[in-house]
């Protein structure tokens, strides 16, 4: 899409206009949402099976989230305080808070070259309901 044909609305967080162009003078490419939840889970799925030798499965889930740097606030906070760093720069880079009860659950933040980031939690879901 070139242009006027750019909508301003359904851009992925920190991949909007960053050069203070005009509206109207940009290109841009559509990529399905999906691709983003679906590349994250496989980075999330890889890491866990290469460390633990354990494959993400039932009652564990994983959860994806496309968030602003406002909404992400409280992920990143917990992944600073608690986590390490996995990288493969320039490209990717893997920031985990694992929890140590069980190895598996934990909090991802993916960011790719330098440009955005996506988030994804790794839920126990048995472990979730008996606290609630």
């Amino acid at each position: 899409m070139q242009g006027e044909e750019i909508p301003s609305h359904g851009i992925y967080p920190s991949l909007g206009e960053k050069w203070g162009r005009p509206p109207g003078s940009g290109m841009a490419l559509k990529i399905p949402a999906e691709s983003f939840r679906r590349i994250t889970e496989k980075i999330v799925r890889g890491i866990t099976f290469i460390e633990n030798g354990r494959l993400i499965e039932p009652p564990h889930t994983i959860e994806f989230f496309a968030l602003n740097a406002e909404g992400s606030k409280p992920l990143r906070d917990i992944v600073d305080t608690f986590g390490t760093t996995l990288a493969r720069e320039p490209g990717i880079i893997v920031r985990k808070a694992v929890l140590p009860e069980d190895g598996v659950s934990a909090i991802y933040e993916i960011e790719f070259w330098k440009q955005f980031r996506t988030h994804a939690v790794v839920l126990d879901d048995d472990a979730l309901k008996q606290t609630l």
